[in-house]
C-alpha cells in the first residue's frame, strides 16, 4: 500500500459532519451496515496469513482485496465524530501497519517482529489529578512476552479537548528522512484527529524492582517528538479501527476488550452477523498454539450456536436446533455428540477422534442411537461408505470456550460445562 498518496484521497470520501458536543453515529440501513461488516471480515481474512503484521506472507490477490476492503470501510468512515466517542478509548492491538517510505526506520522495524505485541492505549478522556501530570494520552506499548514491556508515552490533543499551549507539528521533518517524512494536510473531517506530543518513555522489567528510561531525549527533538493519527473508520461497537499517521502509515487495530463477551451477548440477541464477526476476531487471537492436541480439548462443552451449512446432515441440522446439545471429548480420543430430549432420553452419537495437525482433528462416528430409557433404537449415523473419516478445525480454545468448523463448512461455539 502507498496510503502517503493515496490516503489523502480516501480520506476526502467521507461526508464532512458539523462538530458537536455529543457523539453521533450515523444510522445506516440495513444492507449498508452488512457491506461494512463484510468488508471488516475482508480485512481480517486478508490478513489471516500475514506475517510480522503484514512485513511478509500477504499475496498480490490478499493485497488486493486487502486495499479494496480498507477503501470500503474508509468511504463509509463509520462513527462519524470518532474523537467524542468514549468506545475509542481502551487498549487496542495492532494487526496490520502499511510500510510506506515515509515512514520512519524505527517504526518499520519494531511493528515487524512477529513475537512482539504491539498496542496502543487511547486515553482521551482521562484527567489529570491535582499536582499530577496526567490528562488526555496515546500511548504505545511493545510487549515482550514474560521478560517485560516497552511504554512511549504521549500527551494528547483533539478538537473538542486541545491541549494547552500545543501547536500542531508543521514541516516534513529532518533532512534525508531520518526519521521519516512527515506530511502537514488538514484531517478531512471534524473530530476525527488526534495530535500527539511524546514526553517520557520507558522499559518495564517483570523480574526487577526499577524501569529503565527509553534513551531519547524528546523534550530537545522539537517537532520531531509531535505527530497526528486520523481516525478514517471506526465500528460503532468500537471494536475495529482503521487510522493514518501523520507520516503515511495505516494502522489496522482491533479493541482489546472481552471479546467473548460481546460475542456471548451477541449469541443472545441472535445477531448472527456480529456473531460471525467477533469469531473472526476471536480466531486472529487463539491462546493456545496447538488446540487439536491440547489437553484443554478434553471435557463436557454444551454448543451454544452454530451456522450449518448446507451439505451438513439432516440429523446434525436438526441436533444442533436444540436447548440442550453437548459434545463431549475424553482425553482417550473417545468422544460423543448427545442431545437431551427432556424426560423422553437422548440422542447419543459416539465417535473416535486423532489428531490430524496442531489445528485439525479427525472424526470418525462409530454409530448413533435413541436412548429412550432403557431401550435403545439405532439410527443411521456416519460419512458414506468410501468417503473416510470427517474432520473439526480448531478456530479457538481456552478453559472456557471453543470455536470450530466441520468439513462441510458447518460453524460452531462450545462453552465447556
Amino acid at each position: 500500500m502507498r496510503p502517503s498518496a493515496r490516503g489523502r484521497v480516501r480520506l476526502g470520501v467521507s461526508a464532512r459532519a458539523t462538530a458537536a458536543s455529543t457523539v453521533r453515529v450515523a444510522r445506516k440501513p440495513q444492507g449498508a451496515a452488512r457491506e461494512l461488516k463484510e468488508a471488516e471480515a475482508a480485512v481480517l481474512a486478508a490478513l489471516s496469513g500475514a506475517k510480522g503484521r503484514g512485513k511478509e506472507g500477504l499475496s498480490p490477490e490478499d493485497l488486493s482485496s486487502l486495499e479494496a476492503a480498507v477503501a470500503k470501510l474508509e468511504a463509509d468512515g463509520g462513527v462519524v465524530e470518532p474523537t467524542l466517542s468514549p468506545t475509542l478509548d481502551g487498549r487496542w492491538r495492532l494487526l496490520y501497519t502499511s510500510r510506506p517510505g515515509s515512514a520512519s526506520p524505527i517504526q518499520r522495524t519494531f511493528t515487524g517482529v512477529e513475537s512482539f505485541g504491539i498496542f496502543q492505549d487511547v486515553e482521551l478522556r482521562a484527567e489529570a489529578a491535582e499536582g499530577e501530570e496526567g490528562g488526555p494520552r496515546v500511548n504505545n506499548v511493545v510487549e515482550f512476552g514474560a521478560v517485560g514491556y516497552l511504554k512511549v508515552e504521549a500527551q494528547a490533543s483533539t478538537q473538542s479537548n486541545p491541549l494547552p499551549g500545543f501547536t500542531p507539528r508543521e514541516g516534513e521533518g529532518l533532512p534525508f528522512g531520518i526519521m521519516g517524512r512527515s506530511f502537514t494536510y488538514p484531517p478531512a473531517r471534524p473530530h476525527s484527529r488526534v495530535d500527539f506530543q511524546f514526553d517520557r518513555a520507558a522499559f518495564y522489567f517483570r523480574s526487577l524492582p526499577f524501569t529503565l528510561p527509553y534513551p531519547v531525549p524528546f523534550r530537545l527533538l522539537g517537532d520531531e517528538r509531535k505527530g497526528w493519527i486520523d481516525v478514517t473508520y471506526m465500528n460503532a461497537e468500537g471494536t475495529f479501527r482503521l487510522t493514518r499517521g501523520n507520516k503515511g502509515t495505516l494502522f489496522i487495530l482491533q479493541k482489546e476488550i472481552p471479546l467473548k463477551q460481546r460475542l456471548m451477548d451477541a449469541i443472545a440477541e441472535g445477531n448472527d452477523e456480529e456473531v460471525a464477526s467477533l469469531v473472526s476476531l476471536l480466531e486472529q487471537d487463539n491462546p493456545t498454539p496447538a488446540p487439536a492436541r491440547s489437553p484443554l480439548a478434553a471435557g463436557t462443552w454444551r454448543l451454544v450456536w452454530s451456522q450449518q451449512a448446507a451439505g451438513a446432515g439432516a440429523l446434525q441440522k436438526w441436533g444442533t436446533k436444540q436447548a440442550e446439545s453437548y459434545q463431549v471429548i475424553e482425553a482417550s480420543g473417545a468422544a460423543a455428540n448427545i442431545v437431551k430430549l427432556g424426560s423422553l432420553g437422548e440422542l447419543r452419537a459416539p465417535a473416535e477422534t486423532s489428531p490430524a495437525s496442531d489445528t485439525r482433528t479427525n472424526v470418525s462416528i462409530t454409530g448413533a442411537g435413541l436412548f429412550l430409557g432403557p431401550v435403545r433404537l439405532p439410527l443411521p449415523a456416519g460419512p458414506p461408505k468410501g468417503t473416510g473419516p470427517g474432520y473439526i478445525d480448531w478456530l479457538y480454545l481456552d478453559e472456557e470456550m471453543r470455536i470450530s468448523r466441520g468439513n462441510k463448512g458447518s460453524l460452531f461455539i462450545h462453552r465447556r460445562v
